[in-house]
């Protein structure tokens, strides 16, 4: 693996991590929150948890096509 390959999945498994993380806190804060608009932060994480995993995904994505397109030496 290259060294552009190696940060390509670092970075992918990192913001799968987050992203994962901000969606259970999210879910956490949303249902033991009684009232509608008492919690805007598990919300903001409802929204934004699905589009950081997207992120991560393509990373990871474009991590496994540069190692299939690297030349080995």
């Amino acid at each position: 693996m290259t060294t552009v390959t190696k940060r390509l999945t670092v970075v992918a498994v990192l913001l799968i991590t987050a992203g994962a993380i901000l969606l259970s806190v999210g879910a956490l804060g949303f249902r033991s929150d009684e009232q509608a608009d008492a919690n805007i932060g598990a919300g903001f994480a409802l929204l934004a948890g699905p589009y950081i995993v997207g992120l991560g995904l393509v990373f990871a994505l474009s991590a496994g096509l540069t190692h299939l397109t690297t030349r080995r030496r």
